[in-house]
């Protein structure tokens, strides 16, 4: 396969990448998911064509290896965003991916079933794991912030985790 049948196998799943990056930035970000995938491509192509990546590297029996593009897109967001601040972002799809059947499901919906999820947590709770998965803030920071106890900031955010995976087991 050559570069450029890799890139445009890339492209036929953008919408999920931009999606995936715009999940990661922060919400005072200038830059859009848009801007982190593009980024993506040429990182891609550039380390392609250097002989420094391997197509196997990116496909697995003709399929797109979403772990490889989601890390990448990850860096992407960290060398931006999180060199400045000191601190490394992340957000935890791989826990969230099990319950979904990837066949028939888009990454965009199960991401609207999640928030669906959220926007009935009690205003407390939202706040919080919004405060925490959307815009990137530590437990020790918000605990910081809010004078809420670390404790309290951790079992919060682990009750909103599992009630989302309750309610997306069960369908509602």
């Amino acid at each position: 396969m050559t570069t450029d049948d890799l890139i445009h196998k890339l492209y036929m799943k953008h919408p999920t990448w931009v999606l995936m990056a715009e999940r990661m930035l922060p919400v005072y970000s200038v830059r859009t998911g848009e801007d982190i995938v593009q980024d993506m491509y040429l990182k891609i192509y550039q380390k392609l064509k250097e002989k420094k990546l391997k197509p196997q590297s990116i496909l697995v029996d003709d399929k797109i290896k979403f772990s490889y593009i989601y890390i990448v897109i990850q860096n992407l967001v960290n060398d931006i965003y999180g060199v400045n601040n000191k601190k490394i972002i992340t957000y935890p799809i791989a826990k969230h991916k099990d319950v979904v059947d990837e066949k028939t499901e888009s990454d965009a919906a199960f991401y609207e079933k999640i928030d669906k999820v959220v926007e009935n947590f009690q205003w407390f709770h939202k706040k919080l794991f919004k405060l925490y998965t959307k815009e990137f803030y530590s437990m020790r920071k918000l605990e910081k912030e809010t004078k809420i106890s670390y404790k309290t900031i951790w079992r919060t955010v682990k009750e909103c985790k599992q009630e989302i995976r309750n309610k997306l087991k069960n369908g509602n």
